[in-house]
């Protein structure tokens, strides 16, 4: 196993995003001769794709670029790269914010316990918080997991890419028109050159960048992204140093945090870099004016604000959104494991045909039929072969139940092993008994071939046991050939069987054959095409029911090869000798993953992958497989960018925006800056005051409102509106329409009511009700007050900007309303005062903002519903596999008991370790149908037997109902063979009572219902089945037997004579054994002594019968 840093190196060199990445799907699957691309949809991918691990290569530095790129440059190498493990504890889940003073506020709190040092505490701890939200706005977002990060950024790579280049594709326009303006409005002058210098610099710059872009393709990382970022915040600054106009600080400002691929702290540095060349420009320029330079700092800060505002919620945003998603891509991968665990432990017990058609009727609605489903089909031409240990009862008596179980578990390991290697399905075991047939589910032309194959490698199996652990034991083995009905009977505890005559037939050749040897009958014998040597078997002289029957039976002659399978074992393993080979195969080592093949659910130990990593992977392929244009197709209406589909365009708006209250609250300070500028623009009127008061108001409401929405009392009116507007986005989106109408209405009156100015004075009254006379000369004056309305607009686009809940098609209808009412007034005054390059430039400025808003929303709204659909397809998928596996757990819980499907569902166990424990007092019970068999007749009336089947699965059915009632739930179903049901009680410590033994009591009262229950079954089906019932407790072993198909079963002397007491028993009657008498007696149950019986291999015994229930 390779060590953790090597996983580290190699996922480096896999998730670098530059010339080294490993090849896409769909570059492996063109390389394989596929020519189909899947789409990024999650629909229909299994599993990640696999590939081989590439040959490792020298690093190269961009590699180590691209990771320092995702760490701080205090943290060491050791330090950067924490164990994918953290995701796995939702570390990776959170934005790195922890919270450095959490210690010393908990010790203050502790040690203040006066009220005025409370109160110090809880002052510190506002500091605190404030301090906890600036860092989160201003500390660059990032993943503690170096892979998740890197992960996140691949995945918004491709819209980082997008929006930089659209961007620069507009900036180039906007500077080709500014320099062809300049050149054609403005006379020749030493500003005219270096502003036409200025602008092809520009020019270049972007043209460059913009073929950089194109030219590295796919190649492009997140590094060449902010260089390219950077290279427009670095023209922002040529442009303002040169041509000192006031609306470029607030555009690019706003510009690189919304739309640049740059970290916060590079958008901050570029804000204040730009902010401080235009308070140089400002202050140093000849129409400097202190009330002026006070409103363009107000509105550079607010615009910062804003862009703060707009940066945080929108990466929140973004990566809550992609950890949703790859928790709903783990979960659906960890469901997807277990799902293929459940269904490799579920088809390890029930072929699939069996298994696929119970599962679709669980998922299906229930039908209302007459009687219950029963899965049972019809094989012609198979071969079935019982085999019984000789010896096993005096062996059982040598042994304790627990030392038995690991033999049989052991034996039976081995049968399944040749049972899969001679193509023979095992179906059930039977104490000692183990049989299977040839043929089914997929027929074969030589199944008689493959039993017999099968007999001599079980006899050959059992020969080295008895040689190799010194116990008298041998092979009895009956195989006949004819047809078989085989499926599941009942309702619980389901247990692949075969039926007809044939199979009885097959059941009596075992009984009357040989130890050692092969006992066939003349059907298996036309089939064998005389390969086997054979004499005559004279079964008729060992069995009543072959001799009644005048069945001609035959031995199989082993073959002096085979008799010599176990002459060389002294050679050593290495020697290739068939003879050796055969050996170690018997013994169960013929297989390299023998320690990891129990139950057919382990995999190769060096397939195994982290889960964290298979969920890399996964996202990875996904990640690369993703085309953001093909699905915005394939989902989305052009025009519009709403869903095709409606329950999904439903889903998305009823989706909450977790962010919501932020944009409202953005609106608020942006509003409140608007209306400080234009008290210092505009003369103070009564007129003005009631506008912006009553706009400020009504803004400040609508965001109280909506802020409410995280307070506590969510029975107050106010609340419910507030949830209302996050639940609802179309409700949402009005509020916000009506926040900007208002601050647009406040912004643009005064400029319509604004007074003529008389004369050549100005009088501006600030806040403070000083006056300032401003010598200038309208033409300046009017110019000035021109661009800080202009700049006012510039803010009131942010503010629509701002607000990410809204569609970018109400976006484009609200700014083109804004932007074009603004130069419809604006171009109806008399004089803006404004030469005609600068009048060009104004207008250009703002429309080319207006385009670039109206790209950053489109292009964040089809990335938001991208990741919407990403996520909800991710989810849904993760719903289907956990209906799945809730399927599968229906199933698996009617095959084996819920605590033994958890413990080999559980990843953390080794398959090597069968499961079995000792349970101290459980209280067994075997009850029969013994006259069924002559009910049973192969007729073409009934189906040749179907139908007979189907009553006794309407009597077994019954008898699981009766089972599932609470007051039996301690009860636990073992089997059904045949016509004779088995279960047990107690073999939990839940459901084993040693006080009150209500347990046993249960047990009692359970036969007795059964045995009603089938009289009552007499009655409406006008038959006359007789039921026969023993009981007995005592200490069992239960557990999991047999490799490949487990089963579960109990094995113990108890359960031997709880078999005794149903095959000694008399019909109608409940027969127990001398424990359980004391135990029933005790608690008032009736019952009387049939005496002293002889039990097989337990000698006499004094047994009771139950005659009903308890006097209570």
């Amino acid at each position: 196993m390779e060590s953790p840093s090597v996983g580290r190196r190699q996922w480096k060199k896999r998730l670098s995003l530059k010339v080294t990445r490993k090849p896409t799907l769909d570059e492996e699957i063109r390389g394989k001769g596929e020519t189909s691309r899947r789409c990024a949809s999650l629909r229909g991918r299994v599993t990640p794709p696999s590939s081989a691990t590439p040959t490792p290569t020298a690093p190269r530095k961009t590699n180590w670029e691209v990771i320092e790129h995702f760490t701080s440059p205090g943290q060491g190498p050791c330090q950067r790269l924490r164990s994918a493990s953290l995701i796995a504890s939702h570390n990776a889940d959170s934005i790195l914010e922890e919270d450095e003073d959490a210690g010393a506020q908990d010790s203050l709190l502790l040690a203040d316990e006066s009220g005025g040092a409370q109160r110090v505490v809880l002052a510190g701890r506002t500091r605190t918080k404030w301090a906890r939200i600036l860092r989160r706005m201003f500390v660059p977002h990032r993943f503690n997991n170096v892979q998740t990060e890197m992960l996140y950024q691949r995945y918004f790579l491709r819209y980082n890419k997008t929006q930089t280049t659209s961007l620069l594709v507009l900036l180039l326009v906007l500077s080709l028109g500014s320099l062809v303006a300049i050149l054609v409005l403005q006379p020749p002058s030493v500003s005219l050159a270096s502003s036409s210098a200025c602008l092809v610099c520009c020019t270049v710059l972007y043209s460059g960048l913009i073929w950089w872009l194109e030219r590295c393709g796919s190649k492009v990382n997140e590094i060449d992204l902010s260089w390219a970022s950077l290279g427009i915040l670095g023209s922002a600054l040529l442009i303002q140093g040169v041509m000192r106009r006031s609306q470029p600080p607030l555009i690019f400002t706003y510009l690189g945090y919304a739309l640049l691929a740059v970290t916060i702290q590079q958008a901050v540095v570029g804000a204040v870099l730009l902010a401080m060349l235009h308070i140089f420009t400002q202050v140093t320029s000849r129409m400097y004016v202190p009330q002026v330079f006070l409103a363009n700092m107000l509105l550079i800060l607010a615009t910062n604000l804003a862009g703060v505002l707009t940066h945080y919620p929108s990466e929140t945003a973004k990566r809550e959104a992609f950890l949703e998603t790859r928790r709903c891509v783990g979960a659906r991968l960890k469901t997807q494991g277990q799902n293929q665990q459940q269904e490799r432990l579920l088809l390890s017990v029930l072929p699939r045909h069996v298994a696929m058609e119970m599962k679709a009727d669980i998922a299906g609605k229930p039908q209302d039929t007459m009687f219950h489903k029963i899965y049972i089909q019809r094989y012609e031409n198979v071969s079935i072969l019982f085999a019984d240990i000789c010896g096993f009862t005096s062996l059982s008596d040598q042994c304790t139940a627990q030392e038995i179980y690991i033999l049989l578990n052991e034996l039976f390991a081995r049968f399944d092993r040749l049972a899969q290697e001679h193509h023979c399905l095992r179906i059930k075991l039977l104490g000692d008994c183990y049989y299977c047939v040839s043929g089914l589910p997929e027929p074969r032309p030589d199944h008689a071939h493959c039993c017999v194959e099968m007999a001599l490698d079980m006899i050959d199996a059992i020969a080295l046991v008895r040689e190799v652990m010194g116990v008298n034991v041998d092979m009895r083995v009956g195989i006949h050939t004819g047809r078989v009905h085989c499926g599941v009977l009942g309702l619980r505890k389901w247990q692949f069987d075969v039926w007809s005559n044939d199979v009885t037939l097959a059941n009596y050749m075992e009984s009357g054959g040989i130890p050692g040897r092969v006992h066939i009958t003349e059907e298996t014998l036309k089939c064998l095409n005389g390969d086997y040597k054979v004499e005559p078997g004279t079964g008729y002289e060992r069995n009543s029911y072959l001799r009644d029957h005048n069945i001609t039976t035959y031995l199989i002659i082993p073959q002096e090869t085979s008799r010599q399978r176990h002459s060389s074992t002294k050679k050593p393993p290495n020697v290739s000798n068939g003879n050796v080979a055969k050996e170690l195969r018997l013994m169960g080592h013929g297989s390299k993953g023998s320690k990891y093949n129990k139950l057919g659910i382990a995999k190769d130990a060096e397939e195994q992958k982290d889960p964290e990593d298979e969920v890399n992977d996964y996202l990875m392929w996904a990640i690369e497989a993703r085309s953001i244009d093909q699905l915005r197709a394939e989902h989305c209406q052009p025009l519009l960018l709403n869903f095709r589909q409606t329950d999904v365009e439903n889903k998305y708006s009823k989706e909450r925006d977790k962010m919501l209250h932020i944009y409202f609250i953005c609106s608020l300070t942006l509003m409140v800056t608007i209306v400080a500028v234009l008290l210092i623009m505009f003369p103070h009127d009564p007129h003005l005051y009631v506008v912006y008061s009553v706009g400020l108001l009504l803004v400040t409401m609508i965001t109280v409102i909506v802020v409410v929405d995280k307070c506590k009392d969510k029975l107050s009116p106010l609340v419910r509106v507030s949830s209302m507007i996050h639940e609802n986005r179309n409700v949402a989106q009005v509020f916000a329409i009506i926040v900007i109408a208002i601050a647009f209405t406040t912004t643009l009156f005064p400029l319509i009511y604004r007074v003529r100015i008389v004369g050549h004075n100005i009088t501006i009254e600030t806040n403070a009700s000083s006056n300032f006379t401003l010598e200038l000369d309208e033409t300046s004056d009017t110019a000035v007050l021109s661009e800080l309305a202009t700049m006012c607009i510039v803010v009131l686009i942010i503010i629509t900007a701002a607000f990410q809940i809204l569609t970018s098609i109400i976006k484009v209808f609200i700014l083109s309303i804004i932007t074009f009412t603004f130069l419809a007034v604006h171009f109806s005054q008399a004089s803006s005062g404004l030469d005609g390059y600068s009048e060009v430039s104004n207008v250009v400025s703002l429309v080319g903002f207006l385009l670039a808003v109206i790209i950053h929303g489109r292009q964040t709204e089809a990335t938001n519903r991208l990741d919407f659909l990403w996520k909800l397809q991710a989810t849904e998928e993760k719903e289907d596999m956990e209906h799945l596996e809730a399927y599968n757990r229906k199933l698996l819980g009617n095959i084996l008991p819920a605590h033994v499907a958890e413990h080999f569902l559980n990843s953390d166990k080794n398959f090597d370790d069968m499961y079995h424990e000792q349970c101290e007092c459980v209280c067994i019970m075997f009850a029969s149908i013994p006259n069924f068999s002559e009910f049973y007749v192969e007729l073409e009336g009934n189906n040749e037997g179907v139908e007979c089947l189907r009553l006794l699965n309407e009597i077994i059915a019954d008898f699981d109902e009766i089972l599932a009632e609470p007051k039996f739930s301690c009860i636990e179903k073992i089997k059904s063979t045949g016509a004779t049901y088995m279960a047990a009680s107690g073999l939990t410590k839940a459901t084993c009572d040693m006080k009150d033994l209500k347990h046993v009591t249960a047990m009692a009262d359970y036969a007795l219902r059964i045995k009603e229950q089938l009289s009552y079954v007499n009655q409406h089906s006008f038959n006359n089945f007789r039921i026969r019932i023993g009981i007995n407790i005592g200490p069992v072993v239960a557990g999991v037997i047999g490799s490949r198909k487990p089963q579960f079963d109990i094995w113990s002397n108890a359960v031997n004579v709880a078999s005794r007491m149903d095959s000694t028993g008399i019909v109608d009657k409940i027969q127990v054994t001398q424990e359980v008498y004391t135990i029933l007696a005790a608690r008032g149950y009736p019952l009387t002594c049939r005496g002293t019986i002889q039990v097989k291999g337990k000698g006499d015994m004094v047994t009771y019968f139950l005659e009903g229930g308890a006097a209570n």
